[in-house]
């Protein structure tokens, strides 16, 4: 059964999640896979052989070993993620007692292949980089090889994970992640009714990273309307469009030089106020996207006070998916529809 440490840290996530829920922002939500490699540790075990006859208890002590690690999950629009998780360990024994100084020698390793259900809630801290905690339930298959026993056993076994993500691009992200995994005593067969079982506990420390597998294709682009000859006079309304990635609320290098642009134009030709509306595609909730949205206004109004625009003069708006420049069904990605407008007046 799981040890009191990890039901400790299932309470620890469950008040961590209420707890931050009201105010976390949203990471992208959808489908992603990801690979990291790092460190394990084994705490010092108890190991307990049993003859049929009787008993014995003796302490190994381990090794600094290796870890990898692959996942795919899915990430919902509320921060929650579900993912599959695929690991490996393998730590060498560097020595025993029974009882007195730590015996050194050829003890052999012990490799373990663990198969987990990972779930995880993300809290953005920053624009780009998130705080998340979860709690994984799996098996774990536990290998022992040394010149006086070769056998492997399989167990039930937990973990906690607490994780930094920081992003990369609009795809990529940078994960550092600590994990606590612990299983059932795995026990191992000798000759005859010989055999030996060990408290299990590993201290995991990974970096990796993680791929979205939703493409944004967002084309960006700046549209100035009216188009009138002689030119504008400096009242004369002016229109820029910011598109966005799919579910994404930041500005890539394309959308900051259409931002730059509107500011230049802002500065030249003069202007009394600038809205920012913005808006989202049909797929996610009605309640999600206005959010999104308003994010997305947020965003290039912030990037707008950068270019020198007075922030007293931009007002900001979320329209979710109820203003589409493509008129499309519910649920439906469409590029055009992630933007958002810069109105100068």
């Amino acid at each position: 059964m799981l040890k009191n440490t990890l039901l400790a840290s299932a309470l620890g996530l469950s008040v961590y999640a209420l707890a931050a829920s009201a105010e976390a922002g949203h990471r992208p939500m959808g489908w992603y896979v990801g690979v990291e490699g790092g460190a394990n540790w084994i705490d010092n075990a108890d190991v307990e052989f049993n003859t049929g006859f009787g008993g014995t208890t003796f302490e190994a002590d381990f090794d600094s070993g290796w870890a990898l690690f692959a996942e795919v999950g899915y990430r919902w629009e509320n921060n929650w993620r579900l993912e599959l998780e695929a690991g490996w360990r393998k730590n060498d024994v560097d020595c025993v007692s029974f009882g007195g100084p730590c015996i050194a020698g050829n003890w052999g390793d012990v490799s373990q292949f663990t198969q987990m259900v990972n779930i995880v809630h993300d809290i953005d801290i920053t624009e780009h980089t998130a705080i998340s905690a979860g709690l994984g339930f799996g098996g774990n298959f536990v290998e022992v090889d040394s010149p006086f026993l070769n056998d492997e056993d399989f167990v039930l076994a937990g973990q906690a994970l607490f994780q930094i993500t920081h992003e990369l691009n609009e795809r990529l992200d940078f994960v550092l992640t600590y994990r606590f995994m612990t299983s059932a005593d795995p026990e191992f067969d000798f000759i005859g009714p010989v055999s030996a079982q060990f408290e299990n506990e590993n201290h995991t420390v990974t970096v990796g990273l993680r791929f979205d597998l939703q493409a944004d294709a967002a084309p960006v682009m700046a549209m100035e309307t009216p188009a009138v000859e002689p030119p504008a006079p400096p009242s004369q309304p002016k229109q820029y469009i910011v598109y966005f990635g799919f579910n994404k609320a930041n500005l890539n290098a394309k959308a900051q030089a259409v931002v730059e642009e509107a500011a230049a134009t802002a500065m030249h030709d003069g202007f009394v106020s600038i809205l920012v509306t913005g808006h989202t595609d049909t797929v996610g909730s009605n309640a999600y996207n206005e959010r999104l949205s308003a994010r997305r206004a947020g965003a290039v109004k912030k990037a707008l006070v950068a270019q020198g625009v007075t922030e007293k003069a931009i007002s900001t708006q979320g329209k979710g998916e109820t203003v589409l420049m493509v008129q499309t069904g519910d649920r439906e990605m469409e590029a055009q529809n992630r933007r958002a407008t810069i109105d100068i007046n």
